[in-house]
């Protein structure tokens, strides 16, 4: 990782400089996927009472970046619903697990008890990106 943000990616992404195991990030990634109350992924004042959601694909890639020069990571999570701050805590929590911080027993956990505490800390908005809504 840089020690510096291109200025091209500012507004646009989050910057880390510790380096990260995108491989173990994938690896974990798995866990979210299903039918899960995200509780532990949310809001407290998360809208409505049902915080059941169902995560279909998530995907952790890592490719350069020539404006950047440097490594991008991208978290794709694709879902039939969100709640509120749910894909920023799934993210906040996977750079703590790309970092070594936290491992898949502890996440698992969290997705099961709903356990705010197991789970990480809610990643900044910078470089959330809605790409596609579709309805049924």
């Amino acid at each position: 990782m840089l020690p510096v943000m291109s200025p091209f990616w500012r507004r646009f992404a989050h910057h880390e400089t510790r380096p990260l195991d995108v491989g173990r990030m994938n690896e974990t990634a798995r866990l979210f996927l299903g039918k899960h109350d995200w509780t532990a992924f949310s809001a407290a004042k998360a809208d409505g009472d049902n915080r059941v959601r169902n995560v279909i694909d998530f995907t952790v890639e890592s490719h350069w970046d020539d404006r950047a020069q440097g490594a991008m990571i991208e978290f794709r999570i694709t879902a039939a619903g969100f709640l509120r701050y749910m894909v920023r805590s799934i993210v906040g929590t996977m750079l703590e697990v790309g970092r070594g911080e936290k491992d898949s027993d502890t996440i698992q956990t969290a997705i099961v008890t709903g356990d705010r505490d197991l789970a990480g800390k809610t990643a900044s908005a910078a470089g959330l990106t809605l790409f596609k809504v579709e309805y049924d």
